[in-house]
């Protein structure tokens, strides 16, 4: 929570796709979103949130790597456009950093709301098949 109780980005539900390991990255990737909407309400420094972007971004592509390798293991037949998906949201993350780096338009604000839709909008659509294929997989029920 920021200093004024509000968390930008809550959990519900709604956003577990009943995979353990992957809803517990999920929450610590929404706590990572919300540490830099407290870091940009408590007025931090460029540097604090430069090093706040950096951190949100590692770890999302650290989540990729571990949701890919886990499609790789299961031979997960809709992998192709899952890593498309995130190869979409590394490419865009990049720019983002790019751009304020550079102090052109961008804004953490932008980042924030662009950050949490995408990872909304990924964890109940593209994350969810996955996690339903791997409910019904065989290589999980041993």
């Amino acid at each position: 929570m920021d200093k004024r109780g509000v968390t930008f980005l809550e959990w519900d539900p709604k956003y577990s796709v009943h995979v353990a390991e992957i809803d517990r990255q999920h929450k610590a990737w929404f706590a990572l979103i919300n540490g830099i909407h407290a870091a940009m309400l408590n007025g931090s420094s460029k540097a604090i949130m430069r090093t706040a972007l950096a951190e949100t971004t590692q770890y999302a592509f650290s989540h990729f790597a571990h949701e890919e390798k886990l499609m790789d293991e299961i031979d997960y037949p809709e992998r192709e456009g899952h890593v498309l998906e995130h190869r979409d949201l590394a490419r865009r993350a990049r720019e983002f950093a790019d751009r304020f780096e550079e102090g052109k338009s961008a804004t953490m604000l932008e980042y924030l709301v662009f950050m949490s839709e995408w990872v909304k909008n990924h964890t109940t659509t593209t994350d969810r098949k996955l996690g339903d294929y791997l409910a019904g997989s065989p290589s999980t029920h041993p």
